[in-house]
């Protein structure tokens, strides 16, 4: 006879709502079940070779979209090479114009000027890559994210906002109040049996895509699980300071006031020789304190908290951008299907607790 879990659904449909920091957690945790994840990818980049790409395209950001484009492409063939291809940066003394433009930003711009459509320049090149799943960008508006600052200042574009030594970030939102949700986002949430928000830059990834019209009351309708995954560590100009109950009260606020069902909370303190390599790049350890899981859940969500630190860390990865202590994708998988089966067999959340 058949154990009750077994006669489960195994398979659940996963979105997840960020950048590739949210996306590769259930690309490399689910590899073999891509064909049930969508990844919605924020649009609003400004830096880099994806900031002079928008200037050159008028076009949304590239960059992120690329990352995951190419994180969840089959390694095989001559589909591997367009996978390696896709990351690929010019160096800036061969394109002097373009200094380390990643090659799948070029490519994302060609087909966006050849289809004038940037969620079909997406599609088209996850067909080209043979991904399973869905890439869908957030918006497929060209705009920018808008923040005021604690001293009352506003700042344009998430180049400056995420710049380091400025005040505290009060407020995000969009430049254009027209901007509206891509096209299948809606549905794959509404769709979707869980929903992962984060890890990733809080305000330029994760409420990049929570400031877009409409995502927002999609979340509150749909009937999947919303799941934070809470950030290892602060971001510099960003985050600087701000606790896990911080990241909760922030996230729900941009999520209409509406909670999330469950926190994922690492409790583990790393190696201090991985604490201290993180602290030359001014990123601190975020550990949650004894009261916070009980501010957590006066909130409305569960906290869930364990060991989500990668293993095998060996050293700070060389990376356009800064570096993370980052979750590991196997932690995350179990702890998603514990809940996956809790739900089905109606368990009570405060069985995770």
């Amino acid at each position: 006879m058949k154990s009750k879990r077994s006669a489960k659904k195994t398979n659940p449909k996963l979105v997840s709502i960020g950048s590739i920091s949210s996306a590769s957690l259930l690309i490399n945790g689910f590899y073999h079940q891509r064909e049930n994840l969508t990844a919605v990818v924020s649009t609003t980049d400004t830096g880099s070779s994806t900031g002079i790409i928008r200037k050159k395209f008028s076009m949304p950001a590239p960059g992120d979209v690329r990352a995951v484009l190419a994180a969840m492409g089959e390694a095989k063939g001559s589909q591997n090479w367009l996978k390696k291809l896709f990351e690929y940066r010019f160096k800036p003394e061969h394109l002097s114009e373009l200094p380390n433009t990643a090659f799948g930003n070029l490519f994302l711009a060609a087909l966006t000027d050849m289809l004038g459509s940037f969620p079909a320049a997406a599609e088209i090149a996850g067909e080209l890559l043979g991904i399973k799943g869905k890439i869908l960008p957030v918006t497929a508006a060209n705009t920018h994210l808008k923040a005021v600052l604690a001293d009352g200042r506003e700042l344009e574009g998430e180049k400056d906002i995420r710049r380091v030594g400025k005040p505290a970030i009060e407020k995000i939102f969009l430049k254009d109040d027209s901007a509206t949700l891509g096209e299948g986002v809606a549905e794959a949430v509404m769709d979707a049996d869980m929903v992962l928000i984060g890890p990733g830059c809080l305000y330029t990834s994760i409420l990049a895509c929570l400031v877009v019209p409409q995502l927002p009351e999609v979340l509150c309708r749909t009937r999947a699980k919303k799941i934070v995954c809470c950030n290892t560590t602060t971001t510099p100009g960003q985050t600087d300071g701000v606790t896990v109950l911080d990241h909760v009260k922030i996230i729900t606020h941009y999520m209409n006031n509406h909670p999330p069902d469950y926190v994922l909370i690492n409790n583990n303190r790393p190696r201090p020789e991985i604490e201290k390599a993180y602290q030359t790049d001014d990123l601190h350890v975020i550990m949650p304190d004894s009261d916070e899981s009980k501010k957590i859940k006066a909130l409305g969500c569960t906290p869930i908290l364990a060991d989500f630190l990668e293993e095998d860390w060996r050293g700070k990865r060389t990376l356009h951008k800064l570096d993370t202590i980052r979750h590991d994708a196997a932690k995350i998988k179990a702890v998603l299907m514990e809940i996956y089966y809790k739900e089905q067999e109606g368990g009570e959340q405060n069985e995770f607790s």
